[in-house]
């Protein structure tokens, strides 16, 4: 064989090796991006349930407060879209 046949090979398994270790590292950051996801996804979950008892409680606890903050964001979500399509 030639050096240039030689050089080739030698770039072939270079390029190849860089391959492996590119998809190697691909892997393990889609890897890390997933156990993120999950983390977060739990921890979305879990302040949902904490919300969902807080306000279950403050309902039984404080129904006309409540009714009054419920009206009172509705009305304000009311005029800010009103206000958006003149």
């Amino acid at each position: 064989m030639n050096s240039r046949q030689n050089g080739g090979k030698r770039a072939r398994a270079m390029a190849e090796g860089l391959t492996e270790d590119a998809r190697e590292r691909a892997e393990e950051a889609l890897h890390r991006a997933e156990e993120a996801l999950e983390a977060a996804y739990g921890a979305a979950e879990d302040g949902i349930d904490e919300a969902s008892v807080y306000l279950k409680r403050q309902w039984r606890e404080r129904p006309l407060a409540v009714a009054g903050v419920t009206l009172g964001v509705g009305i304000l979500v009311g005029v800010l879209l009103g206000s958006s399509r003149r």
